[in-house]
């Protein structure tokens, strides 16, 4: 594809370190409940809600229990202003090495392109690569909101209104070896699956 023609996606939110932090606190279980789809959590919304206030929920069986309480952790963890490269921190949510992508994650990172952009395409990385085994998808949706929270430029989920259709275009992706199909995808994420707050809300 012509470098010209290539879309643009520019940042959409710029928010301070103070607003990110409570758009991710104020959005916490829709967070949870949602990334919790990709590995098919059984749970509710308000289910989610009380295991994430009380760690436990009637008629919840004990490992998706286990999976929200983990996904909260691992929300929380992007809240700890830790100064390291994003792929140590990548690794430290999933426990495990991620040398096979370290080139291109290089390459990705000095682009001169917006954090959003790099946010999406550092997820569709992950995820086409499979590097984190069963906890891939997860991993790398909070990989990407740490890219997103550390630049004040909103959060990443995908609803589950729109799980499906992201599946479906998710598989294209994964099958398919042309650029316009990144392109399709991380398109269709930044115009539905990011979210922030407006200047015209107080927090």
């Amino acid at each position: 594809m012509n470098e010209e023609k290539r879309p643009n996606f520019p940042d959409k939110y710029h928010l301070s370190r103070k607003e990110s932090v409570y758009l991710l606190k104020k959005n916490i279980v829709e967070l949870v409940y949602n990334a919790g789809k990709f590995e098919g959590l059984n749970t509710t919304l308000l289910q989610t809600e009380e295991i994430i206030k009380y760690n436990r929920a009637n008629n919840v069986a004990v490992d998706d229990v286990l999976t929200v309480v983990n996904l909260k952790r691992g929300f929380e963890l992007l809240l700890n202003d830790v100064q390291e490269p994003l792929i140590e921190t990548s690794k430290r949510i999933n426990r495990v090495i991620a040398a096979e992508i370290g080139d291109q994650y290089d390459n990705l990172m000095d682009q001169n392109i917006s954090e959003t952009e790099k946010a999406l395409r550092f997820f569709l990385l992950i995820t086409k690569n499979q590097i984190y085994g069963e906890d891939n998808q997860r991993t790398a949706l909070l990989s990407a909101n740490r890219i997103m929270i550390r630049n004040g430029t909103g959060l990443l989920s995908i609803p589950e209104s729109l799980f499906e259709e992201f599946n479906k275009r998710l598989s294209m992706y994964y099958n398919s070896r042309q650029t316009i199909a990144e392109l399709e995808i991380s398109a269709f994420m930044y115009d539905y699956c990011i979210f922030g707050i407006n200047y015209s809300q107080k927090i």
